[in-house]
């Protein structure tokens, strides 16, 4: 068993939209919305690896403003932990990475949307990669949000 730390990002424009990316995974037949989401490397913190995410997945660059809580889950015999944040971006235009760049790092971004909390709360489970994902935004747009200062990065 494999722990695997991951972060997920929330990240919402000067309109209060939310970004969505559409992607296709191999355990899904479509493509569906996802948050930016990705894995830590054992060389940076979780919030170098949420505004990595940010710049790979959608060209954009953020600042981590809140906490949006950790998901626990066992997956395939790993435990993965995943620190949720909500982030803002000055910059609304967000654009999928090239083809080539995607590939290089397992992944199919097929389109990137801004999307108002409205539409959002209509959007059924089935339109979403997870039940991770959908659960999040809801939470997202119902307030549940913390202060980045519940982490502490300590230096040993």
């Amino acid at each position: 068993m494999e722990i695997k730390l991951k972060v997920g990002i929330v990240i919402v424009n000067k309109d209060n939209q939310v970004l969505l990316i559409k992607e296709k995974i191999k355990k899904k037949p479509i493509a569906l919305w996802n948050i930016i989401k990705g894995t830590c490397d054992h060389e940076e913190t979780i919030f170098e690896t949420a505004k990595r995410e940010c710049k790979e997945e959608a060209s954009l660059d953020v600042n981590l403003t809140n906490s949006l809580g950790v998901n626990i889950s066992k997956e395939a015999g790993d435990i993965r932990v995943q620190f949720n944040f909500l982030a803002r971006s000055e910059n609304m235009t967000a654009k999928i990475a090239p083809k080539e760049e995607q590939l290089a790092r397992d992944e199919t971004i097929e389109e990137i949307k801004w999307f108002s909390k409205e539409k959002i709360l209509k959007m059924k489970l089935e339109e979403f990669i997870s039940k991770k994902a959908f659960n999040l935004l809801q939470n997202y747009i119902a307030g549940k949000i913390f202060s980045l200062e519940i982490y502490s990065q300590v230096e040993e």
